[in-house]
C-alpha cells in the first residue's frame, strides 16, 4: 500500500482536486486504493498552502458520497440477481444468520452505516447489506454522509495538524491499524452474535 500511495501521490500534486476526487471515489467503491494515506498527505500539503483544506474536505466527502450511493443503488437493484449466480455467495445471503443481520440493519441502520465509513472493507460490507436489505434511502444517505464527513475529517486533520510529520503519522496509523481492526472485528462479531441471539428469540 505504501508503494501504491507513493506512485499515486505525484498525480495528486499534478491534478490536485480532480485526482483527490477520483482516487477517493475509487476507494469508496472498495478498489485497493489507499485513500486514507493520500488524504493525510494531501492535508499535510494543505497545511503548507498547496491545497485549501476546506475544499479538500468537501471534495473528499463528495467523492465518498457518490461512490457509496452508487454501490448502494447497484446492490439494491441488481445485488441479489448477481449474488444468486455465485454458488458460495448464494449460500451466505440465504443463510439464517445473514437474514437476521440484514433484518436488524434494515430496521436500525444508523450506527452500522456510520461506523463502517472508517474502513474500506467495512464500508463495502455496509453498503452491500444496506442495498440488499433495501434500507430506506433517506436514512442511508443521512448516516452515510455523516460517517463520510467524520472519516474524512479524521484523516485530513491528522495530516493537517502534523504537517511535515505526516509520513510518520501515516506509518503509525498503518502499524496499529491491523490490531485496531482486529479488535473492531472481534467487537462487531460479539455484537452481531448478541443481535442474532435476540432476533432468534423474537422469531
Amino acid at each position: 500500500m505504501e508503494f501504491l500511495a507513493q506512485s499515486i501521490l505525484p498525480y495528486i500534486l499534478l491534478y490536485k482536486y480532480w485526482a483527490i476526487f477520483i482516487i477517493t471515489l475509487l476507494s469508496s467503491l472498495a478498489l485497493p486504493v489507499p485513500a486514507g494515506s493520500l488524504l493525510i498527505a494531501s492535508a499535510a500539503f494543505a497545511s503548507q498552502g498547496y491545497f485549501n483544506i476546506i475544499i479538500l474536505v468537501i471534495v473528499a466527502v463528495a467523492a465518498n458520497i457518490v461512490g457509496d450511493n452508487g454501490l448502494y443503488w447497484l446492490t439494491r437493484m441488481y445485488g441479489r440477481k448477481v449474488l444468486y449466480r455465485i454458488g458460495f455467495l448464494r449460500k451466505i445471503i440465504t443463510s439464517r444468520n445473514f437474514v437476521l443481520i440484514e433484518k436488524r440493519v434494515s430496521t436500525r441502520p444508523g450506527f452500522v452505516i456510520f461506523i463502517t465509513r472508517f474502513e474500506v472493507l467495512a464500508t463495502l460490507t455496509g453498503n452491500i447489506i444496506s442495498g440488499l436489505g433495501k434500507v430506506p434511502y433517506r436514512k442511508f444517505l443521512l448516516f452515510e454522509a455523516l460517517g463520510s464527513l467524520a472519516s474524512v475529517l479524521f484523516y485530513t486533520m491528522m495530516g493537517y495538524f502534523f504537517g511535515d510529520s505526516w509520513q510518520a503519522v501515516n506509518n503509525l496509523i498503518g502499524n496499529f491499524s491491523i490490531v485496531f481492526f482486529l479488535a473492531i472485528a472481534v467487537a462487531v462479531a460479539l455484537f452481531w452474535k448478541k443481535i442474532i441471539a435476540n432476533l432468534s428469540k423474537e422469531s
